[in-house]
């Protein structure tokens, strides 16, 4: 497995453009899925899929920013935090494992403070029926709760992106490893699978993220104990065990949510190490500067 380059300029634009690209794709679907998760109904619910569009500006705006900053992010913690031929003879294949997780959790971290407050402002927004515009649902917000509701979901989404980050980097070099995938053409389906199962694991602290991002402004949120407690209590209640593994996958979205989050890694990996390779190789030919 090569080494990661380092992150430049042109991780950073390659990063917004794999993000704007996913925004146009995937915004249906992310919508949809916040609605059932909101009104705990089935993902496939006709009225989630009314107005698919709604709220598209600030998913524009976050995807971009999101993908613009996790992979570079990523990148750039890669090569801080990877180990030394001297680290590798003494610890062995090990040591990198144990790097791949630190970078991956801190690119996660990182990426989720800095992304969490406008995914706030965009779920206020999807949230209604009359969708206003991100600077005065934004200004609502702040007039109504403070700086309270744009820190709604911060620490689910910290834990989620952390763990997430730490599984999904481990996974997928783990299994490019194993599998020999060192061509970009791939490399998507270990990302693919490294996603997917990186999503199952941090699962319940997105539904806590969700359940915080529907609080109103002026209210406060459930703690993630809390939506953990009442999510455990729901189960609990529930007669069968069919039933209860029923409702852990609807509530965790274990299915379409880890689909889209699964396709939507991969794509955004593919088209953001697309355009870095191509970049380079086009300055290496001395056709950019």
């Amino acid at each position: 497995m090569e080494s990661a380059p380092r992150v430049s300029y042109v991780s950073v634009a390659s990063g917004l453009l794999a993000g704007i690209t996913s925004a146009g794709l995937f915004n249906p679907i992310d919508r949809a899925l916040y609605l059932s998760v909101k009104n705990e109904i089935p993902f496939l619910s006709k009225e989630n899929f009314a107005s698919p569009y709604t709220g598209f500006f600030q998913s524009v705006g976050h995807r971009a920013i999101s993908g613009g900053l996790y992979y570079p992010l990523e990148q750039f913690f890669l090569t801080q935090m990877s180990p030394t031929p001297a680290m590798l003879l003494t610890s062995g294949a090990g040591n990198t494992t144990v790097h791949n997780f630190l970078a991956g959790t801190a690119a996660g971290s990182c990426n989720a403070i800095i992304v969490n407050p406008i995914s706030a402002v965009k779920y206020k927004t999807w949230g209604r029926e009359n969708p206003r515009g991100f600077f005065v649902e934004a200004a609502d917000m702040l007039r109504k709760g403070g700086i309270r509701p744009f820190t709604n979901g911060m620490l689910p989404t910290v834990l989620r992106d952390l763990v997430f980050g730490g599984c999904y980097t481990v996974i997928r070099f783990e299994l490019q490893y194993r599998f020999q995938l060192s061509n970009n053409d791939y490399q998507w389906a270990a990302n693919m699978a490294a996603a997917a199962m990186a999503t199952i694991v941090s699962g319940p602290f997105n539904l806590a993220r969700n359940v915080q991002y529907a609080t109103r402004s002026h209210k406060a949120a459930d703690s993630v104990i809390e939506v953990f407690v009442n999510f455990l209590g729901e189960v609990k209640e529930l007669p069968t065990a069919l039933q209860k593994c029923k409702h852990v996958q609807n509530r965790l979205r274990i299915g379409w949510g880890t689909a889209r989050v699964a396709i939507g890694m991969s794509f955004g990996h593919f088209v953001y190490d697309r355009l870095h390779s191509t970049y380079y190789q086009l300055q290496k030919e001395g056709r950019v500067i």
